[in-house]
């Protein structure tokens, strides 16, 4: 096994339009903490490269820009990429230089919301996105050449960093805690070592949404302050965060009695500090596994599948005055977009599987995959380690299950801010679990010699 781990800021230099909230009206006013990307490259027959930003996500227009120049450049495959994004709400959207796969709806260079997508310019997005994927190039060309001999070591703990914010009551679903739900509380953490035993990087996934704080200002939020608090803890390495299941999952920080709140910024560390606390006790725990043989990889494509609705729904919500600004200005482009015949209606879905060894996967999910996902997806994979990642080589929307989609609530009414015709269909869930058990079939892991 080799390695190589290494970050750099990515940190705009001019005030940007974050994305996150539909509340916000002008650009940035200040960095409250950098924001960065980070970079692991593990090669044991196999190259793998993990890929983390600090970014609310990106588009397949960025992901596809980011992949195609890996491939050109380092020979990398698509399915050796693993994307994440961290999802601070104190950053911007991603998007690339094509316009086919762009999200649309927002762009870091506008000073407000848009009434419609041709009033977008985006040059200012494709400036960063060069920025970003010369930035990856240069910091892929240092690890192909400082590979090291080392060892990768697992441990599997627990944390109660996030909450469930889906409330069934009498009067329906709720945005409001829910410490009765099942959640995926596992917390993965990964020591990347080097020949000497020395840490190099530590990679550590949960799925929580990055929203304790609400200030117009750039921000890597709780999960970079805990990566700060890592990098304290052991100098001579990188934290990296990988985000999880999380969406519908809210910091436990921002409960107040039977609601949530919006944190100051010293909660917002505190709640770092308490995740990175999480982590070394996982750390301190025994029996790391060792993880050896093969690394190998699979990804599959699926397509995921919209309700026929036309003009006459999507003009109610419009017309809703109880609905805000943001999603009735979301709700005009789409009609838009059905009038003139472009309306998306099929959301093409990636599932990327890694094997490291025999008893260790990395399940990826694209899109803003609930915690309920991961839980499924665990009980299929009963008899190893699985790490199931959500915001993963693109964040096109959520990914509601059957039952969000009964329920309810945000989460199953977002297709509406991304431009989607109508509500997803509940037989999607199926779909991508059958997908992800296509993917794993793929897989063939050779025992080390």
């Amino acid at each position: 096994m080799k390695l190589a781990v290494v970050k750099q800021s990515i940190t705009p230099d001019t005030p940007v339009f974050l994305a996150g909230f539909g509340t916000r009206d002008r650009k940035s006013e200040g960095v409250l903490d950098d924001i960065f990307v980070k970079v692991a490259w593990l090669e044991s027959m196999e190259s793998l490269v993990v890929i983390t930003l600090d970014a609310l996500g990106g588009d397949r227009s960025f992901v596809t820009g980011i992949k195609e120049a890996l491939r050109e450049v380092f020979g990398l495959k698509s399915e050796q990429v693993l994307i994440n994004f961290s999802h601070t709400h104190c950053s911007v959207f991603l998007t690339g230089e094509a316009s086919e796969g762009r999200r649309g709806g927002y762009s870091l260079g506008q000073s407000q919301w848009p009434e419609k997508d041709k009033d977008i310019n985006y040059a200012e997005d494709i400036r960063y996105f060069r920025f970003i994927r010369d930035t990856i190039i240069s910091l892929l060309q240092h690890c192909s050449q400082n590979l090291t001999e080392g060892t990768l070591l697992l441990l599997k703990g627990n944390s109660n960093a996030g909450v469930s914010r889906r409330l069934m009551t009498e009067e329906g679903l709720m945005f409001k805690p829910n410490f009765q739900a099942e959640t995926d509380q596992d917390l993965f953490v990964l020591q990347l070592l080097d020949s000497q035993g020395e840490l190099k990087g530590l990679v550590f996934s949960y799925g929580c949404h990055p929203t304790c704080i609400g200030p117009n200002m750039i921000s890597a939020e709780f999960v970079g302050q805990a990566c700060t608090e890592l990098e304290a803890s052991f100098p001579d390495s990188i934290a990296i965060f990988l985000q999880g299941c999380g969406a519908d999952i809210k910091p436990l920080k921002t409960v107040i009695d039977d609601r949530f709140k919006s944190c100051t910024v010293e909660e917002m560390r505190e709640a770092g500090v308490e995740l990175a606390e999480d982590v070394m006790r996982t750390l301190s725990k025994s029996g790391a596994l060792k993880l050896t043989g093969s690394m190998q990889t699979a990804e599959v494509g699926v397509r995921l599948f919209t309700e026929p609705w036309g003009l006459t729904e999507m003009l109610s919500i419009v017309g809703d005055e109880t609905k805000t600004d943001y999603r009735r200005r979301a709700a005009r482009r789409t009609a838009d977009a059905i009038k003139e015949g472009s309306v998306r209606q099929v959301l093409p879905f990636t599932i990327t599987v890694w094997g490291l060894g025999d008893g260790f996967r990395i399940i990826a999910l694209e899109g803003e995959v609930p915690s309920s996902y991961a839980i499924s997806i665990k009980r299929i994979f009963s008899t190893m380690n699985v790490m199931v990642l959500g915001y993963s080589n693109g964040v096109p929307t959520y990914i509601p299950t059957g039952q969000i989609l009964k329920e309810g609530g945000y989460e199953a009414e977002a297709f509406v801010l991304h431009g989607y015709r109508g509500p997803f269909v509940p037989e999607n869930e199926w779909i991508i679990l059958g997908a992800v058990k296509e993917a794993e079939e793929r897989l063939h892991i050779p025992k080390e010699e």
